[in-house]
C-alpha cells in the first residue's frame, strides 16, 4: 500500500535526503533561506551606507519589502531603486524579484525598566547546612562553585 505523503510503500526504507527535500518544500523554507542570504550579505549588496539604514524584511510574491529607518531615506531609495533591484537580483540569481517596496522599520516596544532586587543577607545557619551537604563533593573547585551558586540564589530569592 502506497503512503500518499511520501510516495513510498509502508515499510520501505526512505532516503533522508528525499524526506528533507519534501519537508523543506512543504514548509516553504526556500523563501526564508533567500531572505537569510540577503540579510547576511546586505551591506555588500547595497553598500555600507544603505546597508546601515535598511534591512530586507520579507518577500510577498516576487516583491522584496525592505525596512528603512526614516521616510527621507525611503524617498532617496526610490531614485536608486532600479540599481538596487539589479544588485539584489545578482545575488538571487535563482529566483529574481520583480519589485522592491519600502516600509518604515517598526519600533521595538520599550521594555519596562526592570531592575533586579538588591541581594539580601543569607541565613548563616542555612549556609552552614548547605556547606555540610556539599562536603561529599570530591572536586574542591566544583564544590566551591556549587556553594557560590547556592549563595547567589539564596541572596536573590524572596
Amino acid at each position: 500500500m502506497n503512503n500518499n505523503r511520501t510516495g513510498y510503500k509502508k515499510g520501505d526504507p526512505t532516503s533522508v535526503a528525499d524526506l528533507l527535500t519534501k519537508v523543506y518544500t512543504k514548509q516553504q523554507w526556500k523563501k526564508q533561506w533567500r531572505l537569510f542570504r540577503l540579510v547576511r550579505e546586505w551591506p555588500a549588496i547595497v553598500g555600507r551606507e544603505v546597508g546601515r539604514l535598511t534591512m530586507p524584511a520579507f518577500f510577498r510574491q516576487d516583491t522584496l519589502w525592505i525596512y528603512v529607518q526614516d521616510s527621507a531615506w525611503m524617498h532617496h531609495l526610490q531614485f536608486i531603486k532600479l540599481d538596487l533591484l539589479d544588485r539584489i537580483n545578482r545575488t538571487l540569481d535563482d529566483q529574481p524579484i520583480t519589485d522592491i517596496r519600502w516600509q518604515l522599520q517598526p519600533r521595538l516596544p520599550s521594555l519596562p525598566d526592570h531592575t533586579a532586587p538588591a541581594p539580601h543577607a543569607v541565613d548563616p545557619g542555612n549556609e552552614r547546612n548547605f556547606q555540610q551537604m556539599t562536603q561529599c563533593i570530591a572536586n574542591q573547585e566544583c564544590r566551591e562553585a556549587l556553594q557560590r551558586l547556592w549563595r547567589h540564589f539564596a541572596a536573590h530569592s524572596d
